[in-house]
């Protein structure tokens, strides 16, 4: 089994699925496996694929998983009993073909078929890799170096300037495997290198901070409960901070591109939220807008902080601390470039979008087009027409 834990996952997913379980528990909602690779036929891997979500689909919470996650305050008691009987169902996940491409399919309420995401993308990834790139110790002694060359970045950087960035792992989703995932992690941890992780597992097994708030499908999930599209990403997030107050208040900006952000992000918002995330565009150029906003809004930018997220390395991470250290706070999400980093071998670039929520299409409209998604042209036209209008 690849997944042998349902805390195997990113954190994002529990705080989510907690809001989902709280406020609308009734709605249903539809997501799609999109691999964003060229060329790549992931159709030969399909039984495999299919035979490890069927495993997947087995899982439970352990009690020992459980009582970790009601450390968190913000969840409470009725959740985690929620969680004690959850199971992922089967029926709700569909693995086949169209347009010539691998179609995983989830469709459900969105308690569950939400859950399914995480998972699924590692799935995909592992059985990819180790078909198409065997493990070998050529291939270790290759990452093993990789690694300890980021990690001598890190400390050169540290050396030369007299701080550190503040990074965190992003990288189950795309990781060669979940066990070079987890040596990295260790080593990582080992070295002061990192100080969190969105792996739910790895954060509680190594006893380091789980990082994650929400994630594109939350924001999308409004547009499809009865709010007129322009006005359901306030509602989302006014909906997220009378969950969680200020405890995971860092908002996600580039559901609906800049402008929008801008315009709902209002003085009493970024006043009540820690900080915003960056996950698309120009992120040198969205921190200093960020900054601005808090500037013309009166608020001081050195009380907030920026998450970084977008297919950052280490070469981009130490080019944007010097860019803003001292001016804000700053965390960086690093995924890919940590936990599949080999010469030679490039990780897939799987994503899994909710494309509707209670029988209404969704969407996202992404600073970078090559991450907007719907499976509604007409619906995706509309939304750029409204946003044309800012």
């Amino acid at each position: 089994m690849i997944i042998k834990s349902l805390l195997s996952q990113d954190f994002y997913k529990l705080t989510m699925n907690n809001v989902f379980w709280g406020v609308i528990p009734d709605a249903t909602a539809k997501y799609r496996f999109k691999c964003r690779n060229e060329g790549v036929d992931l159709r030969p891997f399909r039984k495999e694929i299919d035979e490890e979500i069927d495993a997947l689909c087995e899982l439970r919470f352990t009690d020992d998983e459980l009582d970790w996650v009601g450390q968190f305050s913000y969840f409470g008691d009725a959740f985690v009993n929620y969680l004690e009987d959850f199971k992922l169902k089967r029926r709700y996940i569909q693995v086949g073909e169209k347009d010539n491409n691998l179609d995983i399919v989830m469709y459900g309420p969105i308690t569950n078929v939400s859950m399914f995401e995480i998972f699924v993308l590692k799935i995909v990834q592992e059985v990819y890799m180790k078909n198409v790139n065997p493990w070998s110790d050529e291939i270790f002694e290759n990452g093993k170096q990789r690694l300890v060359q980021k990690i001598n970045m890190f400390k050169e950087f540290e050396r030369i300037n007299g701080y550190t960035p503040q990074i965190c792992d992003f990288g189950g989703r795309r990781a060669f495997s979940t066990d070079w995932h987890e040596y990295c992690l260790k080593n990582l941890i080992k070295q002061n290198v990192i100080m969190g992780t969105s792996d739910v597992d790895l954060a509680r097994r190594y006893n380091i901070k789980p990082i994650g708030s929400h994630a594109h499908e939350f924001l999308q999930s409004f547009q499809g409960l009865g709010y007129h599209p322009m006005v359901s990403q306030t509602v989302a997030f006014e909906t997220w901070l009378d969950v969680y107050g200020t405890d995971l208040s860092i908002l996600l900006s580039d559901n609906f591109g800049d402008a929008k952000f801008l315009l709902d992000f209002t003085k009493d918002l970024a006043q009540r939220c820690i900080g915003v995330r960056h996950d698309s565009g120009p992120a040198d150029v969205w921190g200093e807008m960020i900054l601005a906003h808090y500037n013309a809004c009166g608020i001081e930018p050195k009380n907030k902080v920026l998450v970084f997220s977008d297919g950052l390395d280490f070469p981009t991470v130490f080019k944007l601390e010097k860019q803003f250290h001292g001016r804000i706070k700053t965390l960086y999400g690093v995924g890919t470039n940590l936990t599949n980093d080999f010469f030679g071998i490039n990780a897939l670039q799987n994503v899994i979008k909710q494309v509707s929520c209670n029988g209404f299409p969704t969407a996202k409209i992404s600073n970078s087009p090559g991450k907007s998604m719907s499976e509604d042209l007409d619906y995706m036209k509309y939304l750029k027409s409204c946003l044309d209008k800012i």
